[in-house]
């Protein structure tokens, strides 16, 4: 059965809570990381046999003990995101449908292309996390 660690951390000095380091080769890092919350979050997989009781208790530490409760965690952690796949494609379609980018003033990247992405604009992608 896989277990994880879902850990919160400063992202401007790397420190985690309770101490755990991002070096540590048994508790990989597969990018399921938020960057922009405070504290920073991420899951880190458990691949050998510690003892994971040395875990339980510390502040900004949850043990995830099942591919469900990982799988959760990595939705709120890394929820699914848009990119332009496709930027001569992308620009050909806003000008034909006289989209302009100045109509999204004060939104985010992920909130303009999220939404262009439900108007079906051709060039943009949704990514998601992989999961175990």
């Amino acid at each position: 059965m896989k277990k994880a660690l879902l850990i919160e951390f400063n992202a401007s000095t790397g420190k985690r809570a309770g101490d755990i380091s991002p070096r540590d080769p048994g508790l990989p890092c597969r990018g399921w990381q938020d960057l922009n919350s405070t504290p920073a979050k991420e899951i880190r997989l458990i691949e050998d046999e510690r003892d994971i009781s040395q875990y339980e208790g510390i502040t900004g530490v949850t043990i995830l003990n099942s591919e469900a409760e990982i799988n959760q965690a990595i939705d709120q952690v890394k929820p699914p995101w848009h990119a332009i796949e496709n930027e001569t494609l992308f620009l050909e379609d806003l000008r034909q449908r006289n989209i302009k980018l100045s109509d999204f003033q004060g939104w985010t990247q992920e909130e303009i292309l999220a939404e262009l992405s439900k108007r079906h604009v051709v060039g943009v992608r949704q990514n998601s996390p992989m999961k175990v």
